[in-house]
């Protein structure tokens, strides 16, 4: 008999699952257990498929395109201590200045938030209640490129996360990262908290995030089980 959603071992601990099957319309719905209100795309970023698989993806042209989810859907995502993990695959066209991927935050002062700025993915944890400064820490991983799907792979737990990239660890920077403090703010992909910049220009699938760390055995299953869609 097939498995149900929340047998899946690498299901467990999902909170928000976006795979984007609805490939029309503005509204994204989120498959995960948590079942989250349908998350609105704004700008409005363009359905599209993968040459090879024909899979559903977003595309953002940079300009304004955005997806949100109202702060007070997903408190769930606040991570003030938990563990968590976050996957999604992208392929961003330039990355000549900062790119959102996803985040729920304020800037320094609570939350967490993961972007590209000038090939380099970062995450990086906002805290007003630091003292003294800084009032935000961060690490960073290298060697990410433009015009090419990569299935990003975020696993923290503790003060040093890792990142993975097509489901291998990627070196990172030594920077301890504290835990955020916690924000009422919408969960964003593709753009700041104040949805006014640092826009998302490429295409994006299958986001999600859980509230475990994944194991690098878990990441090399996910990207070996979805990388045909993409022709990696």
């Amino acid at each position: 008999m097939p498995k149900g959603y929340d047998n899946i071992d690498l299901n467990k601990g999902i909170l928000l699952d976006l795979p984007f099957n609805e490939g029309s319309g503005i509204l994204t719905r989120d498959q995960s257990k948590a079942h989250h209100q349908d998350l609105t795309l704004v700008g409005v970023p363009a359905w599209t498929n993968t040459a090879l698989s024909h899979t559903p993806v977003l595309e953002f042209d940079g300009i304004g395109d955005y997806v949100e989810l109202a702060g007070a859907d997903c408190a769930d995502l606040d991570f003030t201590t938990e563990d968590y993990s976050i996957l999604c695959w992208v392929k961003f066209n330039w990355a000549a200045t900062s790119q959102m991927v996803v985040a729920r935050y304020e800037l320094d002062v609570s939350g967490w938030e993961l972007y590209w700025y000038n090939y380099i993915m970062t995450l990086r944890h906002s805290h007003a209640s630091l003292a003294p400064a800084p009032t935000r820490t961060a690490c960073f991983s290298y060697g990410w490129t433009t015009d090419v799907w990569w299935l990003l792979g975020v696993s923290r737990s503790g003060l040093y996360p890792l990142m993975y990239r097509n489901g291998q660890a990627v070196v990172m920077s030594a920077a301890a990262v504290q835990n955020p403090d916690a924000s009422n703010e919408d969960l964003v992909i593709g753009t700041r908290f104040t949805k006014g910049s640092d826009w998302m220009n490429g295409q994006l699938w299958g986001l999600r995030v859980l509230n475990r760390a994944l194991t690098a055995i878990e990441m090399a299953q996910v990207f070996e089980i979805e990388r045909k869609r993409f022709g990696v």
